[in-house]
């Protein structure tokens, strides 16, 4: 089967070690990687707004999908490639649950049509790590009393919401029993969020049902020429698990989540040892084929 034809790359948990930072080590790895003619595209939970400092700093101008698969955008001016979108209608019944739930309810746009990232709907305040990660990533957020004043109706690609370690699970309950197969709903543990944070905390999301970073791999492929079906790709996190299941070579690192562990084809070493630099080094020195065989 051979060596795969491009690596795809998470971020959070994954490229980025615990203090949300990319390792010498590991930029050493994707130097290499594009040294030797393997491609790779990063594939994050975060918006392009959210990574940006990131991708500055590992000097990635490529295709970016962004959103756990909601959109592909260019990485460097931000212009929309494809994009999964929440009908207006089930945008109000998903922030009417998380409004319920006491939590702020917030609605991520295509910045490149409505010039901001996020829309704030209600008026319970925002969680004190939503301030601190709009202060630290530069993320841009208007705030409306009531959805219906949402002024950007039809560009939303997730409805979110930030909290402890518990209390979502009545709410994805509840939106799994009112709204079934037209959303994607989960909620898991936010990485770099927790470690600033010091204790568990937890994302809500609701997605388009067909949001997932594989569609958009397929998506990118198609526009870029590139097959994939010989794509690789490394992810730790619940947003990876059906990228690793479907592509060539699907790696987990060790850290990951243990849905990802569970369908990987192999391991690659954690994110806070430089997990994406001996994977990139296991396919380039030909340890690691598609399919996950090694030799």
């Amino acid at each position: 089967m051979g060596r795969p034809d491009l690596l795809v790359i998470d971020l959070d948990g994954t490229l980025l070690d615990r203090g949300g930072r990319v390792s010498p080590e590991n930029i050493a790895g994707l130097r290499r990687a594009e040294a030797e003619s393997l491609p790779f595209v990063i594939a994050t939970g975060r918006t392009r707004s959210e990574c940006g400092h990131i991708l500055d700093a590992i000097g990635y101008g490529g295709p970016l999908i962004s959103a756990s698969g909601s959109m592909l955008v260019e990485a460097e001016d931000g212009r929309t490639l494809d994009r999964r979108t929440l009908p207006t209608s089930i945008v109000e019944q998903a922030v009417g649950h998380v409004d319920a739930g006491r939590a702020a309810a917030m609605i991520l746009k295509d910045r490149h049509d409505t010039g901001v990232d996020y829309i704030i709907a209600g008026t319970v305040d925002l969680h004190p790590v939503s301030d601190w990660w709009f202060r630290a990533t530069g993320a841009t957020y208007r705030r409306v009393d009531r959805i219906e004043d949402d002024p950007f109706p039809d560009h939303s690609v997730r409805v979110g919401a930030v909290g402890g370690a518990t209390e979502f699970s009545p709410t994805i309950a509840e939106l799994e029993r009112s709204m079934g197969e037209s959303i994607l709903a989960r909620h898991w543990e936010a990485v770099t969020s927790s470690e600033h944070a010091g204790e568990p905390i937890h994302l809500l999301e609701v997605f388009h049902p067909e949001a997932d970073k594989w569609t958009m791999v397929q998506s990118c492929c198609r526009l870029r020429g590139w097959d994939s079906a010989r794509a690789a790709a490394v992810g730790d996190g619940l947003n990876d698990v059906v990228l690793i299941e479907r592509c060539g070579l699907g790696v987990a690192v060790e850290n990951a989540h243990h849905e990802v562990l569970a369908v990987a084809d192999a391991v690659t070493d954690p994110h806070d040892e430089h997990g994406v630099a001996s994977l990139i080094d296991d396919i380039l020195d030909g340890r690691l084929l598609l399919g996950g065989a090694r030799r």
